[in-house]
């Protein structure tokens, strides 16, 4: 008997890019950690992207440090500041994401003219963090 036709497989990969891509604020803050090249600390993400509440970071964080894209960075200072950095999946999502955006300038439309000529903010991180991975 045949299995019924279902929109999503029960086992699929790419379940898991949509719960990676889909929820708000993911993007943003992993495109945070590629533009400014370094570790953050939960408020310096806050300063950057203002728009999301603290509890709602809190938990895009724990999603992502659960899911392999950021990790901890430990710190025996005291007092103790946690730090976050990109993991090597995080990094490699640079790639999918420089991807979305040509697919965005290509079929949406964008007017703005630093981005069209890849000089806004994020496309240069994005950029420069595939360049850095294709040369090391």
């Amino acid at each position: 008997m045949a299995q019924p036709y279902t929109s999503q497989e029960e086992d699929c990969a790419f379940n898991f890019a949509t719960e990676v891509i889909s929820p708000k604020w993911n993007v943003n803050i992993i495109l945070e950690f590629i533009t400014e090249g370094a570790s953050l600390s939960f408020s310096e993400i806050s300063d950057r992207i203002p728009e999301i509440s603290p509890r709602m970071l809190s938990m895009r964080l724990k999603f992502l440090i659960e899911n392999n894209l950021i990790h901890i960075i430990p710190n025996e200072n005291k007092p103790k500041k946690v730090k976050y950095d990109l993991s090597e999946g995080g990094r490699k999502l640079a790639n999918v994401l420089r991807t979305i955006r040509e697919w965005s300038l290509e079929f949406g439309d964008c007017k703005n003219d630093r981005c069209i000529a890849n000089e806004c903010r994020h496309g240069k991180a994005i950029t420069q963090l595939i360049t850095s991975q294709i040369e090391a």
